[in-house]
C-alpha cells in the first residue's frame, strides 16, 4: 500500500519549516533551497516580495503532525545552535544559608 505524500511544514527548520518541508515533498537539500531563496530574495527589489512569500506559504502550509515533538509550542530559535534543543533542568542540592557579618 502506497502512503500519499504531503505538502507540510519540516522539523528540519531554521524559522517555520517551511523550506525544509518543500525541500522534503521534492526530495533535494533543505540547505541548497535555503540559500537560493536567501539569494533570491535579497535580489534588489525583492526582499518584500521574497517575505511575503514565504509569510503565505507559512499560513498555507499545515505543520507537520506525524513528527514526534508536533506538539510542543514553537521557538523560532530552535534551528540555531546545533543542540538538541532539550538541556536537562539544573538543581541545587544541599544548599544552606549564612548570615555575613562583613560591613
Amino acid at each position: 500500500m502506497s502512503q500519499r505524500r504531503r505538502l507540510t511544514r519540516s522539523s528540519n527548520k531554521i524559522i517555520s519549516g517551511v523550506l525544509g518541508g518543500i525541500a522534503e515533498y521534492f526530495g533535494f537539500s533543505a540547505t541548497i533551497l535555503r540559500v537560493v531563496f536567501v539569494i533570491l530574495t535579497i535580489y534588489p527589489g525583492h526582499i518584500l516580495f521574497g517575505l511575503l512569500v514565504y509569510l503565505l506559504l507559512m499560513t498555507l502550509i499545515p505543520r507537520d503532525t506525524d513528527h514526534h515533538g508536533s506538539n510542543q509550542p514553537h521557538n523560532p530559535f530552535s534551528g540555531f545552535g546545533g543542540g538538541s534543543g532539550k538541556q536537562p533542568r539544573k538543581t541545587l542540592h544541599d544548599v544552606s544559608e549564612e548570615d555575613s557579618d562583613e560591613r
